[in-house]
């Protein structure tokens, strides 16, 4: 009696009226380069995973089948019976008997977890690999970080006049940052880059995982452009806070650098001071803990009743102080034509004849805590 030959387990080339071998995902080698090579998928051109399904449903129905048989229930050459089997046999769909010369339909999911299982085991290792590498150097990094700042800024505190150093050393150190970023925005920012690109910078470390805080001035609820800012950044994530007088922006990033602008002598324009001194930047970081525990908190609606008190006290004890209009407007955030609007009210509310009058008759009054210099 002739015995029917089992099918290779490295396929040949099948005969002419065999379709051309699928290549099939294969478990990862134990070790060597193989270990790195990805698993090639099946193509699907639909007839050879047709042969397939019908050979494996025709499986299913018996207990066992062969190659002979197999071929003889579909119709098709012996040889192209076998390599479906074999193709089966690969995908762990099928387990070949080599006494009996059978082969048994399995579980899908038993064979997707066969297969899939191998280069999972090797996944974890690799990602095990890969923190065991971060581990080692992380330890070098904040050395390195050390040695980058001095060569490429030599200073601790640098007046930048060049916008496009202020763009480059800005994105250098929210690039950097970890741990959280803190900014602080007058409305007068809003007609400068330096607030868009903080922004948009912030957004890229939001989603490392870096956290941002940042403040307005209570006016910047009621200015028509500004107002689309403080709702962006809500929107976004970014914890949100407004406070009486915002006049200068600050922009502190983790406990290595800050930012804040620097009155020009010269008349050139406001310019942009970089401070890396870690003493300094603790400073300012306290500053800023300071507003931000009296601010209230943006929470998408119109301004509160007690933000715009609060926005006509500060305007008050100012006017009290003797202050001129373009500092008063400057600290609270505010153009110098809308804060005539609001000395013109307050004036008329306080029955005063002049701005020092109704600042020194509101402070008389007990309507503000006391002067500000």
């Amino acid at each position: 009696m002739t015995r029917e030959i089992p099918p290779p387990s490295a396929p040949h080339a099948p005969s002419p009226s065999a379709p051309d071998p699928l290549p099939v995902p294969r478990a990862p080698a134990p070790d060597g380069d193989a270990r790195l090579r990805p698993a090639a998928l099946p193509r699907r051109d639909g007839s050879d995973d047709e042969l397939s399904v019908r050979a494996y449903e025709y499986a299913l129905s018996r207990h066992a089948v062969t190659a002979r048989e197999t071929a003889t229930a579909l119709g098709l050459p012996v040889a192209t019976a076998e390599w479906i089997m074999t193709r089966l046999r690969d995908l762990k769909l099928v387990r070949y008997c080599a006494e009996q010369l059978t082969y048994t339909a399995t579980d899908p999911d038993s064979a997707q977890v066969e297969l899939v299982l191998p280069v999972e085991a090797l996944i974890h290792e690799k990602r095990r690999e890969v923190a065991c590498i971060h581990q080692r150097l992380g330890r070098f990094l904040a050395s390195y970080q050390r040695h980058q700042r001095s060569q490429r800024r030599g200073e601790l505190v640098a007046i930048l006049e060049d916008p496009r150093e202020v763009t480059l050393r800005l994105a250098d150190s929210i690039r950097r940052g970890s741990d959280e970023i803190l900014t602080m925005w007058p409305v007068s920012s809003h007609e400068t880059n330096l607030l868009t690109e903080t922004e948009v910078l912030s957004q890229e470390a939001a989603q490392r995982g870096v956290a941002l805080r940042t403040l307005f001035p209570h006016t910047a609820m009621s200015h028509p452009s500004f107002r689309a800012t403080l709702h962006q950044n809500r929107d976004a994530g970014v914890d949100v806070r407004t406070s009486e007088e915002i006049a200068h922006f600050l922009v502190v990033v983790d406990h290595e650098a800050a930012f804040l602008p620097t009155d020009s002598a010269a008349g050139r324009g406001p310019l942009v001071t970089a401070v890396y001194e870690p003493v300094i930047v603790n400073l300012l970081r306290g500053l800023f803990e300071n507003v931000w525990q009296s601010a209230c908190a943006f929470t998408g609606g119109n301004p509160p009743e007690s933000a715009l008190d609060s926005v006509k006290g500060s305007i008050l004890r100012m006017l009290a102080s003797g202050l001129k209009d373009d500092v008063i407007a400057r600290r609270v955030g505010i153009s110098s034509r809308t804060l005539r609007r609001h000395i013109s009210v307050i004036m008329e509310e306080l029955s005063a004849e002049s701005r020092f009058q109704a600042g020194v008759a509101a402070a008389n009054a007990g309507l503000v805590d006391g002067l500000v210099g």
